[in-house]
């Protein structure tokens, strides 16, 4: 180890001198020629060219130093990245290059010591023995999942709890707004047609005729008999406002309104077609029984 370090000692005060000497001297002729020019233009002033000399020294070595400086570090750098990710150097190792680090070693004087300490300390790198190995612990396909595995299992069994309640609720909210529905057209149809219809016997008879119209568009109801005319006109309207709370345009379409009205009042019908029956607003603000269109979205009436 002692011929190691004065074997580096020797190489640091060579590398120093060729670090510091030589450009010292380049920087120092440099000056006596600047302090020799700027004496001629003050008329070869020994105090002028004095001060000129050390200024120019002085202002050459600071720019040679920080050049120094930024030259050593920036490779010393570079190695130590190159290095991150190799084997751990021992506590011998680590001596020598502490020791040699003060002495401002080199990259390629850090390896020779350390070629030198390596041969040493090659037992401490052989592989452990399979009986040091730790054994890895095989996880049976019978253990219990784990608390992550459970939510997960969770959450994906709630997902079609979810979707079959809200198809549910959905559904009933559906009926619901279908029989707020009908009970808006059964009072509509008790308030509207009660002072025209025969007797209670014959509105009950409406009444179930419209209920199941509106659970069937192919009902075909019963007569009803009127105890005072009502025109073609009037029936129109009153069956149109009937037919547009009760949903699908697909299904009560004009010609379905049409045949329904004509079966329901077959006497008040009988001379009028089927083309012309289906024109059911035609002047709708005319007659005993005028059209009430509903709101868009809404089922109710505006008696």
């Amino acid at each position: 180890m002692n011929n190691v370090k004065c074997k580096t000692e020797n190489m640091a005060v060579r590398d120093y001198c060729l670090v510091w000497g030589c450009p010292g001297l380049v920087i120092l002729t440099i000056s006596l020629f600047v302090s020799l020019k700027v004496g001629d233009d003050f008329g070869q002033d020994n105090f002028a060219k004095l001060v000129t000399f050390v200024i120019s020294s002085g202002l050459l070595g600071t720019v040679y130093y920080l050049f120094q400086s930024v030259l050593t570090e920036v490779p010393l750098r570079l190695q130590n990245e190159q290095c991150e990710g190799t084997i751990p150097l021992t506590d011998q190792e680590a001596e020598v290059v502490t020791e040699d680090s003060t002495d401002n070693m080199s990259i390629e004087q850090v390896h020779e010591c350390l070629a030198e300490v390596l041969p040493q300390t090659e037992s401490a790198h052989e592989p452990l023995s399979e009986e040091l190995i730790e054994p890895t612990v095989e996880v049976s396909d019978s253990a219990e999942p784990t608390k992550e595995a459970t939510d997960t299992i969770e959450t994906s069994s709630e997902q079609p709890d979810l979707y079959a309640q809200r198809c549910k609720e959905y559904q009933r909210e559906q009926e619901q707004k279908r029989q707020d529905t009908i009970d808006a057209i059964m009072e509509y149809v008790t308030r509207t047609m009660s002072p025209y219809i025969y007797d209670n016997e014959e509105l009950e008879k409406l009444l179930d005729a419209i209920r199941k119209w509106a659970y069937d568009w192919q009902h075909i109801p019963v007569p009803i008999r009127l105890k005072s005319t009502l025109t073609t006109l009037d029936l129109r309207h009153f069956v149109w406002n009937v037919a547009e709370r009760l949903g699908s345009k697909k299904d009560y379409t004009g010609e379905v309104r049409a045949i329904f009205i004509k079966r329901m009042f077959p006497d008040v019908m009988r001379d009028i077609e089927l083309d012309s029956i289906r024109n059911f607003k035609f002047q709708p603000d005319t007659g005993s029984i005028v059209i009430d269109e509903p709101d868009k979205g809404d089922y109710h009436f505006h008696f």
